[in-house]
């Protein structure tokens, strides 16, 4: 009985009144962020100490665009947000986002996806910035500072409102406004999962294993804000190894 009305009540976080079926405040925010980071300089073609000087400061510029036009973004659309979802989040979030960056750091690792796109011919390598190489310490604490919102906060966030607040519920059902997040088909949580090889090719497989994790935890509570704080975990985990490690390509 117990379990049947905790159902009840987690399904109604996206059915029961008609809400927008405007996607644009789901997709935007995400799009802008790649947008900029299209932008990003490539540290790795550049040799000459000016060159790489002018492409940090533009780095450093480029995280903190989008970080506060992702903000200004998802304040404007907050009303549509807490429409959809309702805010409720559990603590096995946090334990998803715990176990999440195990998964990922242990995959990535084993370096499979550099040696078979090496063989392919191919790079999709992130930019590896050593922020610790940045001679003005208030340079360096801006680029930590934005680079820890950016992604323990905003891409959590943004990624999850787009991936789960909008795409797999449209790929679901087109009429997709007031679909639940839990008893979607496999062709729904499949395309979690591909979104996130993706638009994670250098961590293809880990990428793969993760979104799927986050997929079981949408369908076990049925939260989007459990997937967002999952996200923020893993993220924030990473962020801190990346550091103490000097793994600067998990970026």
């Amino acid at each position: 009985m117990e379990e049947s009305m905790a159902k009840k009540e987690t399904q109604q976080d996206t059915e029961g009144v008609p809400r927008s079926s405007n996607p644009l405040p789901f997709v935007l925010p995400l799009v802008v962020f790649l947008i900029i980071a299209s932008r990003y300089p490539d540290f790795a073609s550049e040799e000459e100490p000016d060159l790489i000087l002018a492409s940090t400061y533009w780095y450093v510029g480029m995280i903190a665009l989008q970080v506060v036009l992702a903000v200004g973004l998802l304040v404007y659309f907050r009303k549509i947000y807490r429409e959809h979802f309702p805010f409720r989040v559990s603590l096995l979030s946090v334990v998803v986002g715990a176990i999440g960056v195990v998964v990922w750091i242990g995959i990535c690792s084993l370096q499979i996806e550099p040696k078979i796109f090496g063989l392919m011919g191919f790079d999709f390598s992130r930019p590896s910035f050593d922020p610790f190489t940045l001679q003005d310490s208030g340079v360096l604490a801006a680029f930590l500072f934005f680079r820890i919102v950016l992604l323990a906060i905003i891409v959590p966030l943004i990624e999850e409102l787009f991936l789960r607040g909008w795409f797999i519920r449209w790929v679901e059902d087109p009429e997709w406004e007031n679909l639940s997040l839990q008893g979607l088909s496999w062709k729904a949580l499949l395309a979690a999962s591909a979104y996130g090889v993706l638009t994670h090719p250098s961590e293809a497989i880990a990428a793969f294993a993760w979104f799927g994790l986050v997929s079981w935890l949408m369908n076990k509570t049925g939260s989007l804000w459990d997937c967002v704080v999952a996200h923020a975990v893993t993220n924030l985990l990473l962020g801190i190894y990346v550091l103490v490690y000097a793994q600067w390509h998990l970026w």
